[in-house]
């Protein structure tokens, strides 16, 4: 029965760093399709994919990396943002090239959804449950130039944030530390679990995988149906992403989740903490200076763009080419 604590605590992860922090979802714990429909997508394709990751010994970075990349495709099937822009938009900012968005496809396929919904909340998680799998432990030992990175990027996150809110601090900041004090909640009663608890029984599984079939098949045709693509082109592309995503997760060798626990020189809660205070603080000051705020957003949007595809690139050449991580 505990387990469900576990569950909350990862699907509050996720929404925190995908949703709240693109400024996407506002107050989603006080709103009806945020609780019903936002919240259980994002649970819903974590578990998905970290159960098929850990079941086959697939939990490396590049993996998860790879696992997330399917993780965003989402965004074609039930948001049609990939192929038809962002809803507010009505059409992709830069056009499209190969049926898919020149801006909407790099940023959330290669570094949003694998990053931001997928793999910070596994890391996240990991830190507080002070026990990670030794394939992550250097990317979680703390340095100097790590750390001022992520206080850079949450100070540019801040502006997503408050952008998303139209700038009222009070929806912000409800926003923000409401999904901290779930996550708060849900931690206290998930501390003795660990990332394997994750690999939950079939029947869950097949249970997830149901769910998610009728949320695509549902979705697709009823929600924005004027969205969908009336070209073949899209759905090709899409398909190549997926083959290639496949083929490169299966590329790297099984290896088996062997937990270790986190130390000094490792970040840890008291971090998580800090850096959570900052970013409060950034959306605050950033929300009283909207033209800068706005400036700052549309740099860092092209310049989570680049770190997408550079990242995407990077590692498929390291894999392809049997190069060391």
């Amino acid at each position: 029965m505990h387990k469900i604590f576990l569950v909350f605590l990862i699907g509050c992860l996720s929404m925190l760093f995908a949703e709240v922090f693109s400024g996407a979802s506002q107050a989603w714990f006080f709103n009806g399709w945020g609780i019903l429909v936002t919240f259980p997508l994002y649970l819903a394709h974590l578990l998905f994919f970290l159960w098929i990751a850990l079941k086959l010994k697939k939990t490396s970075l590049p993996q998860l990396y790879f696992f997330g990349i399917i993780f965003a495709l989402y965004e074609s099937w039930i948001t049609k943002v990939i192929w038809m822009g962002y809803i507010d938009a009505g059409s992709p900012a830069l056009g499209t090239l190969l049926g898919l968005g020149i801006s909407e496809f790099p940023i959330l396929t290669f570094f949003w959804h694998p990053i931001m919904s997928f793999i910070i909340p596994i890391l996240t998680f990991e830190i507080l449950t002070k026990k990670a799998d030794s394939q992550h432990i250097w990317l979680l030992k703390k340095s100097t130039w790590k750390t001022s990175l992520i206080v850079i990027f949450l100070i540019l996150i801040a502006t997503f944030i408050v952008n998303g809110n139209q700038f009222s601090l009070l929806s912000a900041n409800i926003s923000l530390i409401g999904s901290l004090l779930l996550i708060f909640i849900f931690y206290f009663f998930s501390k003795k679990f660990n990332l394997k608890d994750f690999a939950f029984k079939r029947g869950w599984f097949i249970t997830i995988t149901i769910y998610l079939g009728i949320l695509y098949l549902v979705t697709f045709f009823l929600l924005l149906p004027e969205r969908i693509p009336p070209s073949i082109l899209p759905y090709v592309s899409l398909l190549f992403f997926y083959i290639l995503a496949i083929w490169l997760i299966t590329k790297l060798k099984l290896k088996a989740t062997r937990l270790v626990s986190l130390n000094r020189n490792h970040y840890s809660i008291k971090d998580l903490v800090i850096f959570a205070l900052i970013t409060i603080l950034s959306v605050n000051f950033m929300g009283m200076i909207p033209q800068l705020s706005y400036a700052l957003l549309g740099i860092s949007y092209y310049l989570f763009w680049l770190v997408g595809v550079i990242l995407f690139l990077t590692i498929t050449y390291k894999i392809i080419f049997k190069k060391s991580f």
